[in-house]
């Protein structure tokens, strides 16, 4: 008894290396899935006519495309508001009065999160009595603001406007964590 040696045996071991080994590929199938849909989504544009465009600003150059954009939908009549959100909405509303989009056109979204800029766009579409909105923002963003917006009762076409063309390894992967953490903490 008293030098007894509890044993694995070589069987349970590879049981268990065998579940992980299944564990961690379901992981990555799980991450390539997210990824391959986030690059399908920044690919599809549904630029139609819409009461409004819920124009996501971020970073300069992609900011001012899909201000651009924006504009040109406004212009063309395919929409009759221009709600934005983010940091530089109030700069980007006197961009977009300064180029001929009327005052009473453009709302500024209240908010610092995406989260809370698509509840303040629910808020204003259903107080202009707007029904069908344009989500125009980064294409490798577009998947998960697609499902915050359909949490928030929002049902946008998506037209994917950014400042490259390509979607970038690095840039996809850090995509699929904030999506993963949007979808498992809310955040």
């Amino acid at each position: 008894m008293c030098g007894m040696n509890p044993r694995i045996s070589t069987l349970a071991l590879w049981r268990s290396l065998r579940r992980m080994l299944s564990l961690i590929m379901l992981i990555a199938l799980i991450a390539f899935g997210t990824g391959a849909a986030i690059v399908l989504q920044a690919s599809r544009n549904d630029d139609q006519a819409a009461d409004a465009a819920i124009v996501m600003l971020s970073d300069e150059a992609g900011s001012a495309m899909r201000l651009d954009t924006a504009r040109r939908l406004y212009i063309e009549g395919k929409i009759s508001r221009i709600l934005l959100a983010g940091a530089e909405a109030s700069t980007s509303r006197a961009t977009l009065q300064a180029r001929g989009v009327k005052e009473d056109a453009v709302i500024e979204l209240a908010g610092e999160r995406q989260i809370d800029q698509l509840a303040a766009a629910r808020q204003a579409l259903a107080q202009e009595r707007l029904t069908r909105a344009l989500l125009i923002a980064e294409p490798v963003e577009m998947l998960r603001l697609l499902k915050i917006a359909h949490d928030q009762e929002l049902r946008p076409l998506s037209t994917p406007v950014g400042s490259g063309g390509e979607i970038s390894i690095s840039g996809a992967s850090r995509e699929i964590g904030r999506y993963f953490r949007y979808v498992l903490f809310n955040k």
